[in-house]
């Protein structure tokens, strides 16, 4: 009876088996996407080489490179966020052993 079932709601799953797969595509670029920062940190090689020819000046290099740097804290709060859902943790991050680096600060 099962099989039957199966059988006569192929038409209906199909479609949304189909749209489910396109959506985690989709989210799996978009998570590739936001969690890149390889384009972030070949800007601020692009910053320094700028500032050394001397097409920018000090100032505008400072606040290119803050806002790089804010960019790639960025992209990391959201790979500890993801890492942190993953492993299924919804408390403040209080347990555990951390290591302070003094990035971002």
């Amino acid at each position: 009876m099962f099989l039957l079932d199966d059988i006569l709601m192929i038409p209906i799953k199909l479609p949304i088996a189909g749209f489910n797969w396109i959506m985690k595509q989709i989210q799996t670029m978009a998570n590739e996407e936001l969690l890149n920062d390889q384009p972030w940190k070949e800007r601020l090689i692009e910053l320094q080489m700028m500032l050394e020819v001397g097409d920018i000046s000090d100032e505008e290099f400072k606040v290119e490179e803050a806002q790089v740097f804010q960019a790639l804290r960025d992209i990391r709060a959201r790979r500890e966020e993801m890492a942190r859902q993953q492993r299924g943790d919804d408390d403040d991050g209080d347990s555990g052993v951390g290591i302070y680096t003094g990035y971002g600060q």
